[in-house]
């Protein structure tokens, strides 16, 4: 412990000055202690970024100014698929494997169906994040006349060829994403298209192209040029369009044509 020695003076005011040091450490902590509360807060529940999600719609095309956006799916209806043609593929749920009165009577196998388009970043398998899914019902659809019965009349049966729109089959015409191109700025998705076969439980994947017209091996060839289309949008006035490999916008009178990929034997 130190030692201190202090004489008082003999003459005038006896006070003494003791020499403390005074640190002012501590000025300013109460903005501090306000920062920091501010940064937890915002830690805890997220910054203000906007995710709000917006609706885009199919561009209009034509004279008339459509807006209806068109798919037709193509099942592979059997047989050898290395001499197998265009034809072979057909927009029905029997070549699928429904029979008749499963699609008729709306029978569980074929209700639990459905189309899956997956939109990706990147047609890089590799490195692509999916990011966001459409879903498309078989409960929608144009229809074809079939047999059921030898002893009934024809009927109308649901088929894989869609017109999207603003009324009636409307579920899958919109798209939607982030209203604000700030947070993630993507313009062009590459979209995919799968089958679940509520039959079997499995996913039917789909081509841009039938193997049929890929003159080389049919089960081997560039990913990237058979499984995607392109899907372009517009933030500004929230509208979208799709188009092929070659540029060519599709989905108009021009349908988005999915054809079945059929896996070697």
């Amino acid at each position: 412990m130190n030692k201190y020695k202090f004489k008082i003076p003999k003459n005038g005011d006896k006070y003494i000055n003791l020499p403390v040091e005074i640190k002012w450490d501590f000025l300013g902590q109460d903005d501090s202690i306000d920062k920091f509360e501010t940064e937890v807060i915002k830690e805890v529940i997220g910054s203000v970024d906007d995710f709000e999600v917006g609706r885009y719609a199919h561009d209009s095309y034509g004279l008339n100014g459509e807006t209806n956006v068109k798919y037709d799916f193509h099942f592979f209806n059997g047989g050898n698929i290395n001499s197998s043609t265009l034809s072979d593929w057909e927009v029905s749920y029997i070549a699928e494997g429904f029979v008749p009165q499963q699609v008729y009577y709306f029978e569980k196998p074929f209700t639990k169906s459905f189309f899956k388009l997956d939109f990706y970043d990147t047609k890089n398998p590799i490195s692509q994040k999916n990011l966001f899914t459409v879903i498309i019902p078989v409960q929608q659809g144009g229809v074809e006349n079939v047999q059921i019965s030898q002893y009934k009349p024809n009927v109308d049966i649901r088929k894989p060829s869609y017109s999207l729109d603003y009324v009636g089959d409307k579920e899958g015409f919109f798209l939607y994403w982030l209203r604000n191109p700030e947070y993630l700025d993507i313009s062009t998705f590459y979209m995919t298209a799968k089958f679940f076969d509520g039959r079997l439980g499995v996913f039917v994947k789909m081509m841009n192209t039938p193997q049929s017209q890929i003159s080389s091996d049919k089960f081997v060839f560039e990913g990237s040029d058979y499984f995607y289309y392109d899907v372009n949008l517009d933030y500004d006035n929230k509208i979208y369009q799709v188009t092929n490999n070659a540029g060519n916008r599709v989905g108009t009178s021009t349908p988005i044509n999915w054809y079945e990929y059929v896996n070697p034997q």
